[in-house]
């Protein structure tokens, strides 16, 4: 019992309640008041259908002085009953659809906030893309979604009360071998579907990474931003030729898993039509002819037996189906459920002064190779200093451990003398600023991309006169609330490349943070703009801490500290005019 109490406790189904149904009750909970009230009025409907045509056939076939009245006393009462119940089911479906289209929008915007809000490092991770695409599959394609909760609800309630009063009914009659030989159909249909549940979902894990190559195939073709590259190079010919590959490979499997689904189906159909119509209809004719059963008791009985066999039918498919919902939302709850394990300090920071590496080590998960090998160095009063090196050499993973994005291997990373893990998340990355690489504007507004979700104009027009980019934003007549692209609006501009890296550069001058990391700033910029932004730099970016890393060596003339990294280590450090003098060293053979 312990063991059983235990299985019960840890159930994908109880884990599956926990979670959605507080989840529905806190958003609309006469939603399930109105499931659960017209649950059992379905089940009156049902045992109607059961009742009333017995009484309908009695009176018909048994004349009486008040047959006419009594035979449209019981119609009115049957189709005046089926009418409200029916009204009643199709506004608590209204009810149900708005509840769980609500839910559906809260549910989306609390997984979008979890992705954003897990470790980083999970991110990168190609097993935990496969989590994602399950959990978000599993709550809106595989399943019912938030829809299984009152479904699972009313079916069972509509159910259990439809099965009590046919057993009811049937036991009256005395005829209780109908019902032994109904539930061994419904055994046989458990047990198939059963080997359905475990077909489907076997197929749609087995190939979560194959859906998730589709989509990204189907993105690729959609959009705009590639359309140049994709024409030029014919690169669709490649895409259509991978796509199909997987396709292939998706569409055999799943012929697979519909071969073994249809022998399945065609056992059940065999044993389930044997044993529930052919043997049930043969002793039902057989009390007729033998025991004087009249016909409007046959037709009772048989419709009792009908409506058991689907009311048993239905409870288990409520069961299963939920049950296979529970399944899949399982990964949904998961997700949700995941606790960052980098971002637990408590000590507030409203500043960063200084940063030091300390021996770091660090390698990326899953991988042998270390990026950064025993690094150590220190930045602090304000300094401007350039990291420089090769493709490869591991200056954005020394950005992602700056932003706490990976766990060290070895060695800590300070900021004003303590462990960056012992501040506050937040406040930590409030004082961090970067511009990266691969920066990403959006397909909003300039507004939107720059000040976020802030409403200060003074300070966003500031951040586009330092960036250089104000002239271009005041030619526009919508200014900055101008879309950036046609994506949502036709009337939006496709910016140059040197354009948008400038709006990337006064969102990172508007977040005003104490620490700047520049990474490729100037990579898109003309040769004209990016000398004005270095010869300004102290008016661009003011008198903060500030990272350069860059190819394009201009930043390192105006660095007061320049650090070369070379195979996981830092080989040089200096100042520009010390390390240009080493013809040998690797510095200056880039310069």
């Amino acid at each position: 019992v312990m063991k059983m109490m235990k299985r019960i406790k840890n159930s994908k189904i109880l884990k599956n309640i926990r979670y959605f149904v507080p989840l529905l009750f806190k958003l609309n909970p006469f939603a399930i008041v109105s499931n659960v009230i017209v649950a059992i009025l379905n089940s009156i409907s049902s045992l109607c259908w059961v009742y009333f045509p017995k009484e309908i056939i009695e009176l018909l076939t048994n004349k009486g002085e008040n047959q006419k009245e009594d035979l449209i006393k019981i119609v009115i009462i049957f189709v005046g009953l089926q009418f409200i119940i029916n009204v009643l089911s199709n506004l608590n479906y209204k009810i149900r659809e708005y509840a769980c289209t609500k839910a559906d929008f809260v549910i989306d915007k609390m997984f979008n906030n979890k992705i954003a809000m897990v470790d980083y490092f999970n991110i990168e991770d190609p097993e935990f893309s496969d989590k994602i695409t399950l959990a978000k599959k599993g709550l809106s394609q595989y399943s019912n979604g938030i829809y299984s909760i009152l479904f699972v609800i009313e079916g069972i309630i509509t159910n259990i009360v439809t099965l009590s009063g046919v057993i009811a009914i049937v036991v009256s009659s005395g005829e209780l071998i109908v019902i032994v030989l109904a539930i061994l159909g419904i055994i046989v249909n458990s047990i198939v579907y059963s080997k359905y549940t475990d077909l489907d979902q076997e197929y749609n894990s087995s190939f979560v990474r194959h859906h998730r190559k589709q989509w990204y195939f189907n993105d690729a073709m959609m959009s705009f931003r590639n359309q140049k590259n994709l024409r030029l190079y014919n690169s669709e010919d490649l895409i259509d030729k991978k796509s199909n590959e997987i396709n292939d490979t998706v569409i055999s499997e799943k012929k697979k898993t519909n071969k073994k689904m249809k022998r399945l189906q065609i056992g059940e159909s065999f044993y389930y039509m044997l044993i529930t119509r052919f043997i049930t209809i043969a002793i039902l004719g057989y009390a007729v002819y033998n025991k004087n059963m009249s016909i409007a008791v046959f037709t009772m009985l048989f419709s009792a037996i009908e409506t058991f066999d689907g009311g048993v039918s239905n409870l288990i498919y409520t069961i299963k189906t939920y049950s296979k919902d529970c399944n899949y939302q399982s990964d949904f709850i998961d997700i949700m459920n995941i606790k960052p394990v980098n971002k637990d300090g408590v000590i507030p920071i409203k500043e960063i002064n200084s940063i030091e590496f300390k021996n770091v080590c660090f390698k990326y998960p899953r991988t042998e190779n270390y990026i950064l090998d025993n690094i150590s160095f220190k930045i602090e009063d304000s300094q401007k200093v350039s990291l420089v090196g090769l493709n490869g050499a591991g200056k954005t993973t020394m950005i992602k451990l700056l932003c706490r994005f990976f766990e060290l291997e070895e060695g800590e990373i300070l900021v004003n003398g303590r462990n960056i893990k012992e501040y506050k998340y937040d406040e930590y990355m409030r004082e961090i600023a970067v511009v990266f690489q691969d920066y990403k504007i959006i397909s909003y507004t300039i507004k939107d991309n720059v000040s976020i979700d802030d409403d200060n104009k003074e300070k966003l027009y500031d951040c586009f006169k330092r960036s250089q980019v104000l002239d271009k934003v005041e030619s526009l007549p919508k200014k900055e609330n101008t879309y950036i692209n046609k994506w949502f609006d036709p009337a939006g501009v496709e910016f140059s490349g040197g354009e948008m890296q400038k709006f990337a550069i006064s969102r990172a001058l508007y977040k005003d943070s104490s620490f700047v990391i520049l990474d490729e700033p100037t990579s898109a910029l003309d040769p004209v703009s990016e000398a004005e932004i270095y010869y300004h730099f102290n008016e661009v970016i003011g008198k903060k801490l500030t990272l350069f890393i860059s190819h394009r060596l201009s930043s390192c003339i105006f660095s007061d500290k320049i650090l070369v990294l070379d195979g996981a280590k830092i080989v040089e450090e200096g100042k520009h005019e010390d390390l240009i003098k080493n013809t040998d060293g690797l510095y200056s053979k880039m310069f």
